[in-house]
């Protein structure tokens, strides 16, 4: 079951991490977490203005619900958009989001 990160309190377990994953223009921490799935959502300011923060924020979502069956149980996940993320278009920003967590399944 997919569950969207929203607590500060859950966002700060993300400051000690079990592992990072890297592309283009994301980070994400990774934390194991037995039984469960959750998604968090992070992106700054250096990304863009606000509407394209929310852009990009959506699209994330909207990856993750197609791509529900591929994920998981067993950890937490922050997605941390780096700048220029918010330029990619939809296929780039699908690309690098399937090959995190190719790299994500290979290390689990």
């Amino acid at each position: 079951m997919l569950r969207l990160i929203t607590k500060h309190s859950e966002y700060g377990e993300f400051r000690t991490p079990d592992f990072y994953l890297r592309s283009g223009h994301f980070n994400a921490a990774v934390i194991s977490s037995p039984g469960e799935f959750a998604l968090g959502i992070t992106i700054s300011k250096r990304v863009g203005k606000a509407h394209l923060r929310n852009l990009l924020r959506r699209r994330i979502k909207a990856w993750l619900r197609e791509n529900a069956d591929s994920h998981r149980l067993g950890y937490k996940l922050n997605i941390i958009a780096r700048s220029g993320a918010g330029e990619l278009s939809w296929q780039e920003l699908c690309n690098e989001l399937d090959s995190m967590t190719a790299n994500l399944r290979d290390r689990c």
